[in-house]
């Protein structure tokens, strides 16, 4: 008798730590991979050699002409980790061509069928895509994308085959990946306004519908004592200073509201802008991976212990052995200078305008030339490209490969001051120079710095930094 209210009491305490533990995070140690924009083009689709093929190449700071080889290796290294999943946070495919998408769903398929778990969420490219086109010796030719039905079809074994919580709003799902940890995979995507026969109609902004966020919140609600994370495409944080005003497609445009509807999960992987970079805030991680296919080629991997611990490492393709693709990759970073020069131009245009405008009465009164300066965006990025395509290049391998080291990104902000004072000099003289400088560096300064330095809120009180390459997340209770 003393023997079974003994064994009753000690239940009883059992139950009261149970209760008093709330809900505390239980699950078995595990671990998973994350890569994102794969970007695939499958071979069939392009005539090798061709002048269409060769345009497209070289006009990208992706391979996409080398992304099968390089997901394949890419999939080795997966299967020699032996992860219990692999994450895939968006733009599967190049954009969107049918074939890419059969091409990788089959690819998945056999990594699963080699007991590693995959589970996908769409990006911006990847589905009522109108650049879905094939490059052939007469030209480039338009081939079938997919819509959203066709997507939940093709890959229903990496996450929408009926097993996991389906939004209906939406492509995003929840799904256990291993006892104890769920994960979100949510759709930020606005495919639903595209139209895949008018290149005019395309949007590769992020949004998260109201009735997923409503979803996300009974998701979250229903894990309670799991350790719960997130993958979607685009940023849910700014990873640079003043990205939503200069790159405003790259981040959700209510990130606010998912950010709210998120409370309690400590991290969300994503991807997009091809860097490789992470950022806290409001007590949510965004870990976002780099292209797969683009130099340096980075994967992530997690591993959770039993007490929900969270450890996140970084390492990159092009770190270990030769490959024809691995120094292809870094010179297409390098000649990738010039496109991002374009994109600066054309971004900048309007407010480097509107500052010419207002400065020309005082530069006539020193004498300037006003009529050197670029009257066009045009005229603009060969300015750019001329006298700025090497600090610009070791920008765009800086960030790419995140982890950025502060000396050497002060060198490179400094280069770029020197870069843009020559470029400026040689149009409107010294003196002009100068004073466009000191007007144009307040706006440009904090953000290269938050780039290149690996800050965030740059001279601020909240300025922070959080490790690209390796990173400790808490279990937090919910």
């Amino acid at each position: 008798m003393k023997l079974k209210i003994l064994s009753l009491a000690l239940t009883a305490v059992a139950m009261l730590a149970s209760s008093e533990a709330g809900a505390k995070t239980m699950c078995r140690p595990a671990k998973f991979m994350v890569i994102s924009d794969t970007h695939l083009l499958a071979p069939s689709l392009v005539d090798e050699g061709s002048a269409a093929a060769r345009t497209m190449a070289q006009n990208d700071m992706k391979l996409p002409l080398a992304s099968l080889d390089i997901l394949d290796a890419m999939l080795d290294s997966v299967r020699r980790t032996a992860p219990d999943a692999l994450l895939i946070a968006g733009d599967l495919t190049f954009n969107g061509e049918r074939e890419s998408h059969e091409l990788l769903a089959a690819r998945l398929a056999a990594l699963q069928r080699d007991g590693i778990a995959v589970r996908v969420i769409p990006g911006n490219h990847d589905i009522n895509n109108p650049y879905a086109k094939a490059f052939r010796a007469d030209g480039t030719k338009a081939v079938p994308t997919i819509d959203a039905d066709e997507f939940a079809a093709l890959y229903a074994h990496c996450g929408y085959d009926g097993t996991t919580s389906r939004d209906k709003a939406s492509l995003s799902y929840a799904t256990e990946l291993v006892p104890g940890i769920v994960l979100l995979a949510i759709d930020s995507n606005r495919y639903g306004e595209n139209r895949s026969d008018s290149v005019t109609v395309y949007r590769n902004g992020g949004h998260v519908k109201s009735e997923t966020l409503e979803w996300l919140r009974k998701q979250i609600h229903a894990a309670k004592g799991k350790r719960v994370i997130a993958m979607m495409h685009h940023h849910l944080l700014e990873h640079i200073d003043g990205e939503q005003r200069i790159l405003p497609n790259y981040i959700v445009d209510n990130s606010d509201e998912v950010i709210a509807a998120l409370e309690g999960v400590p991290v969300v992987f994503t991807g997009h802008l091809h860097i490789t970079d992470a950022v806290t805030h409001r007590g949510i991680v965004d870990v976002t991976t780099g292209s797969t296919c683009t130099y340096p080629f980075p994967l992530r991997t997690a591993t959770v212990d039993s007490s929900g611990t969270l450890t996140i490492a970084t390492s990159f393709l092009a770190d270990s052995g030769d490959r024809a693709w691995t120094e292809q990759g870094r010179r297409q970073v390098t000649t990738g200078a010039t496109a991002v020069a374009k994109r600066m131009a054309d971004k900048m245009w309007s407010r480097i305008d509107g500052l010419r405008q207002r400065m020309a009465p005082m530069l006539m009164m020193l004498g300037v030339d006003i009529g050197k300066l670029p009257m066009d965006a045009s005229q603009l990025t060969t300015l750019i490209a001329t006298h700025m395509s090497e600090p610009l290049t070791q920008s765009l391998l800086t960030v790419t490969r995140g982890g950025e080291d502060p000396q050497q990104g002060e060198a490179i902000v400094e280069a770029m001051r020197e870069a843009m004072t020559t470029m400026l000099a040689d149009i409107v003289g010294e003196g002009g120079a100068e004073l466009l400088v000191e007007a144009l560096m307040p706006r440009l300064e904090p953000t290269m710095r938050s780039a290149l330095l690996d800050l965030n809120n740059v001279d601020t009180p909240d300025e922070s930094h959080t490790p690209d390459h390796r990173l400790t997340i808490p279990e937090q209770n919910q």
